[in-house]
This record gives C-alpha cells, sequence and structure tokens, in this order.
C-alpha cells in the first residue's frame, strides 16, 4: 500500500517523554545525532511503524529534548494511535520550538479527532498566515468547516487544496463529502472516484475517519435513485388541438340530440 503522506512529514521538539505504553527510556545502542533519529522516524512513518514511531522518538527526545521535529513526530504518531490529547501536547510542545505551518497542520488534525472545531480552525488559519501555499493547512481548515456547517467555505478550502496538490487523496475525499452534503451528488461520486483512483487504500489523517470507499458507498445508496418527477396536470391551454376539436364536435352532437 502506499502512504500518502503529503505535507504532512514533521520533524520533532522535546520535552517530559509521554508514557503510552511504550519505553520512553535512553536508547539501548549507540548515541545517535538528532538528525539520525529525525531520519529513522521519517521510515517508520512511511512504514506506518506507529510503535516504532514513538519508540524511536521518545529515545531520541530523552538526549535532544528541544527537537522540534521528533516532538512533531511523536504527535503524528501519537495521532494514528488514537491518543488524540497526548498528539495535540506534543503537537504544542513543536509548535512552540519552531512554528512551522506543518506543526500547526499536524496538531489541527488532532484538535479536529477530538472535536475541538474552533481550535482546529484557528490552527489552519494560522499556517495559512504564515504559509498560503502549504495545503494541508486546507484540509485541517475544510474539515473544521464542514463540522460547523459552513459548506460555501468549505468547498473553497478544498478546491484551493486540490489547486495546490490534486494528487493528494484526502482533498478529493473531502470534495466528495461537501459535495454530497450540499445535494450534488454526481459530483460527490467522481470526487471519491478520484481520491480512490490515487490511492485506494488511504486511511489517514486519523482512526475513524473513514475512507472514500465507504464514502462512494454511502452516496451510492442515497443518490442513486433520483427524485420522481410530478407529472404536471394538463391545463385547457395545454391540451392538444385535436383534442380539443374533438370535444366541440361531441358537444355539439350532445346538443343535436335534446
Amino acid at each position: 500500500m502506499i502512504v500518502v503522506l503529503g505535507g504532512l512529514l514533521c520533524l520533532p521538539a522535546t520535552g517530559a517523554p509521554i508514557s503510552v505504553g511504550f519505553s520512553s527510556g535512553p536508547p539501548a545502542g549507540p548515541e545517535l545525532s538528532a538528525a539520525a533519529y529525525e531520519k529513522q522516524g521519517t521510515a517508520l512513518m512511511a512504514q506506518q511503524n506507529w510503535n516504532g514511531l514513538i519508540t524511536t522518538t521518545n529515545e531520541g527526545l530523552v538526549l535532544y529534548p528541544d527537537d522540534a521535529e521528533l516532538y512533531c513526530l511523536r504527535a503524528f504518531a501519537l495521532r494514528q494511535k488514537g491518543y488524540f490529547t497526548e498528539a495535540v501536547d506534543n503537537g504544542t510542545r513543536a509548535i512552540s520550538r519552531d512554528p512551522k505551518p506543518i506543526r500547526y497542520a499536524n496538531r489541527g488534525f488532532a484538535y479536529l479527532a477530538l472535536g475541538r472545531n474552533a481550535e482546529a480552525l484557528n490552527d489552519a488559519d494560522t499556517a495559512i498566515s504564515l504559509n498560503e501555499s502549504y495545503p494541508r493547512a486546507y484540509a485541517v481548515k475544510a474539515l473544521a468547516l464542514i463540522n460547523t456547517g459552513n459548506l460555501t467555505g468549505a468547498g473553497q478550502a478544498v478546491d484551493t487544496g486540490i489547486r495546490l496538490d490534486p494528487k493528494d487523496p484526502l482533498f478529493w475525499q473531502l470534495k466528495g463529502r461537501v459535495s454530497a452534503a450540499g445535494g450534488n451528488c454526481s459530483v460527490a461520486r467522481e470526487a471519491f472516484n478520484t481520491s480512490l483512483a490515487i490511492e485506494p487504500d488511504y486511511v489517514l489523517p486519523w482512526p475513524g475517519f473513514g475512507n472514500a470507499t465507504t464514502d462512494l458507498q454511502n452516496a451510492e445508496t442515497h443518490c442513486a435513485v433520483p427524485v420522481t418527477e410530478k407529472i404536471p396536470v394538463p391545463t385547457k391551454a395545454a391540451i392538444p388541438p385535436v383534442l380539443a376539436g374533438a370535444a366541440l364536435v361531441l358537444a355539439i352532437l350532445s346538443r343535436e340530440r335534446r
């Protein structure tokens, strides 16, 4: 399976290690540089080895407690494991050390997973203010706006994201969700199919988010049967001339029989 990480790669930051059932002690092997831990973490992220990523970043942060990238990587792994509050905490530590747009987006997704849409929208807007060409900030913004019922704003954010990164399956999935919510079923189906064509197994940004396959099935279920149009009752003006003439003849014959 291809993992589309897009702009989600983070590089660490540090602080008191968070215990979530993984080792947070000093590394058992030879001491590595911060850059080496970051490189290992990025490779583990690409493999979706979240347990390994948490262990690696924990070890690195023991030695380099001010490495923003390691915090960001650990926040990403914690989010994928469902530790959303811990992911926010690590994201905050990363931002406090090096406030890059990617780190605001990373924390924004964790806020979304917790249902904290206002904080997520604030992180998205902050990321955009730092770099208006950073795609994933628009994904966070779109989701926050979808969740609060602002489909127009969400659609604008999605379209901007697609323009910046047309190969990101998440944007096409979000376009499908916005279109389906707005009743535009044909566009929704096309968008979900585009997402699946790019990456059929895409399941980010957090567990339980749902994938485009399920979204497409829902769209097919609710949009497949068109609403039956009501056939208008003909008015006098709409009666064909031939029928009108026949009615006149019958009326005359009826009078003659009287």
